[in-house]
């Protein structure tokens, strides 16, 4: 997928992708105004939707109601090194969700894309246009 950033007024960016777009804040620490998200709290944000929308599918395929089920995030830094990180994320379910899919639902929130290609450990490159 192509993306394309626009640099905005203050320290606002807007990133662009298909018929979509996402508008990017610093806090006011760094010059922004904390309108927006900043870009690692997309970053974050990403896990757990991605892992909830794996849990709404296995839920969808199988009749169950979704309603009460939630997801809650933390990360912690791992020793000295700020950007090795643990993240955490808890399944809260109601009383009425199936006893016999727990661990079945929790298989099926660990197939999470973006949780993956992280566990991948991808590549990056930056380079200036030609």
């Amino acid at each position: 997928m192509k993306i394309e950033v626009k640099l905005l007024e203050g320290q606002k960016l807007q990133a662009s992708f298909g018929k979509h777009q996402i508008i990017s804040d610093q806090s006011v620490s760094v010059g922004g105004n904390e309108s927006q998200p900043e870009p690692f709290d997309y970053f974050l944000a990403s896990m757990p939707l991605c892992a909830a929308f794996y849990i709404r599918k296995f839920c969808e395929q199988r009749d169950i109601s979704t309603e009460g089920i939630s997801l809650t995030q933390d990360n912690n830094n791992i020793g000295e090194d700020k950007y090795h990180k643990r993240f955490n994320i808890v399944v809260t379910l109601p009383d009425s969700f199936p006893q016999k899919y727990r661990k079945a639902l929790l298989a099926a929130a660990n197939t999470c894309t973006v949780k993956k290609v992280i566990q991948a450990m991808p590549e990056f490159e930056i380079a200036i246009a030609e």
